[in-house]
């Protein structure tokens, strides 16, 4: 997920994007572990080439997209100051070096290409930028609306081209990915993909491992898979100190707490982590989600995702509880992903001091519409099919809103340099991992 616009979508994001390294840990731990069983490779297109040819753009592209990242000067400063002020946007509204469009309706633009290009990926905010048409080229948006002296809402939409895989090849790889793990042996398991994905073995190897992988088959033929993946930063330190030190410092000390459940409260997703473990839990039946209690049956379009996060910076303990997201799963013939919407305050955990300060601003992006994030991936035949990221929320600026905005100025202060660099390498390195052991297995 690419970070450079997202610690100024809003004081969630701002909260949330601490733990945004175990999230991605899931992920490639979920993906490698079906990954590396064979009938999850041909699932990627109708065709072996085609499988071959999606494969390789989704993971090439992804792993162009954190090789030796620049940017160019305009998006170097305007990033800074909007990681700073994000929850402070009326110090920057008027502030020409942050944007590349100043409209005369209290709107304001910032537009970024990016783009692989002699080995380096390059962020260039400009005033006109093109649509992505390479894997791994990328379009940035956002918008920054004055709605009253001190109410901004924040409208970002970011595209990513993800080669031609299309919305149903992807639909078709999670389902692979799940079928592959039911009614197995997990020592099987582990010994499929360190010998089928030897090259994302090895990459991962290096900060996660999968220290528990438990596959529990029940009387109606579902399979319950429990993933548990350590983080060990100790065994990179030698190679990206300042990623180890990042990590030891932030993703040590967060805990956090996802639970999927639908309206009858059946789970279907359980998330949880702390102390530099992260757990993962779902069940599946012939490659389809089933709840984690009750009868198998599909899973339903509408659902609800329920948050605690807490991180250490500075001295304080900060994050929420409760938060609560409605979640539509979006399924059609050409499109495939998530939308939520978040109208309800969470409870914040704050530090006593200043709570006399909290309810009207942090109430305020849950208000009215409230806040959204939207992802999926589009296909177009003959076009690059695109991973779009769309987010928007409004933000009262205030007294507590400036202490957040400096405790979250202070975490992406310490990750801009040589730890967002190595995190980079890490990433490219994994993915193109991946790339290269898809690429031997779909031959």
């Amino acid at each position: 997920m690419p970070p450079d616009l997202t610690y100024s979508s809003n004081a969630v994001s701002k909260v949330q994007s601490r733990s945004r390294f175990h999230v991605i840990s899931a992920f490639i731990a979920l993906l490698s572990l079906g990954t590396a069983c064979r009938d999850v490779g041909p699932a990627f297109g109708p065709t072996i080439p085609a499988a071959r040819e999606n494969a390789e753009g989704l993971f090439g592209g992804i792993a162009q997209r954190f090789t030796n990242v620049q940017r160019n000067p305009k998006f170097t400063v305007a990033r800074g100051k909007l990681g700073k002020n994000a929850l402070t946007p009326s110090l920057i509204f008027n502030d020409t070096s942050v944007w590349t469009a100043m409209g005369n309706d209290n709107t304001r633009t910032v537009t970024v290409e990016g783009g692989f290009l002699n080995n380096r990926y390059l962020f260039a905010a400009k005033p006109i930028t093109s649509a992505p048409d390479v894997a791994g080229d990328s379009r940035h948006l956002m918008v920054l609306h004055r709605v009253s002296d001190d109410e901004f809402e924040w409208l970002t939409n970011v595209d990513v081209a993800a080669g031609p895989i299309t919305a149903n090849d992807l639909h078709n790889v999670v389902s692979a990915l799940m079928k592959s793990a039911e009614h197995r042996n997990p020592a099987a398991v582990r010994a499929d993909y360190r010998e089928t994905f030897p090259r994302t073995t090895t990459a991962l190897g290096r900060l996660l491992s999968l220290d528990t992988l438990r596959l529990t088959t029940d009387a109606d033929s579902g399979t319950t898979i429990t993933l548990g993946v350590r983080l060990t930063p100790d065994k990179i330190r030698t190679i990206m100190p300042e990623f180890a030190d990042y990590l030891d410092k932030y993703a040590t000390e967060s805990r956090y707490r996802s639970v999927v459940t639908d309206k009858r409260g059946d789970r279907w997703i359980e998330l949880w982590g702390a102390d530099n473990f992260l757990n993962l839990r779902l069940r599946t039946l012939d490659g389809h989600f089933v709840p984690l209690n009750g009868p198998a049956r599909p899973i339903p379009r509408d659902l609800q995702m329920e948050s605690d996060f807490t991180t250490k910076i500075l001295i304080f303990h900060v994050g929420f509880t409760k938060m609560v997201s409605d979640v539509t799963l979006i399924e059609s013939e050409h499109e495939r992903g998530w939308f939520l919407r978040f109208t309800r305050e969470p409870n914040w955990q704050l530090p006593p001091t200043i709570g006399f300060f909290i309810r009207t601003p942090l109430r305020r992006p849950f208000q009215g519409q409230g806040s959204i994030f939207r992802l999926a991936l589009l296909d177009s035949p003959g076009k690059q099919s695109i991973i779009g990221r769309r987010t928007s929320a409004t933000v009262q600026e205030s007294a507590i809103l400036r202490f957040l905005n400096r405790l979250s100025g202070t975490a992406m202060g310490d990750f801009v340099g040589k730890a967002e660099q190595q995190e980079n390498r890490f990433s490219a390195e994994a993915f193109n991992a991946m790339r290269l052991d898809a690429r031997s297995l779909l031959q």
